[in-house]
């Protein structure tokens, strides 16, 4: 019996560990999406503002050469923007993933915890019976109960 114990305990221990390891990395790379959802934003604002610019620029007569330039600028913006994009589906993919093996850890902790319990009361109820059996035999060799 207390061999099974010590196999649970370890299990629980290991799967408890596991759990807290993988709600670090998921901290950590929800830490990482927020950082690039906020570089996303700010490049987009970017694009935005370099847009504006452009437009202003062309209605009130730029130089060709200068209208070409910023073109390409914003053309190099927008491809820039679609990496980030890109960066940003992959960590919000990652921490979808992170959070799916954390909510699996928790499941299987959660389990063990169950276990263990379940354990712990057959324990006691084998030692209520061991006890009830002693009284039930002490019972029995006392003078005049027989």
């Amino acid at each position: 019996m207390m061999s099974r114990q010590n196999v649970l305990l370890f299990l629980r221990e290991d799967a408890d560990k596991r759990q807290k390891e993988i709600a670090v990395r998921l901290g950590k790379q929800r830490s990482l999406l927020s950082e690039v959802q906020q570089k996303l934003q700010l490049l987009e604002n970017y694009l935005q503002q370099y847009r504006n610019q452009a437009i202003a620029a062309e209605t009130s007569g730029i130089l060709g050469a200068q209208a070409l330039d910023t073109r390409n600028f914003i053309h190099q913006l927008e491809q820039v923007l679609q990496i980030q994009k890109e960066n940003a589906l992959r960590q919000q993919q990652s921490v979808a993933q992170i959070q799916s093996e954390w909510a699996s850890a928790r499941v299987q902790e959660k389990g063990f915890a169950a276990l263990a319990r379940r354990i712990e009361i057959e324990q006691h109820e084998l030692e209520l019976r061991t006890i009830q059996k002693e009284l039930d035999e002490w019972a029995n060799r006392r003078p005049g109960c027989q």
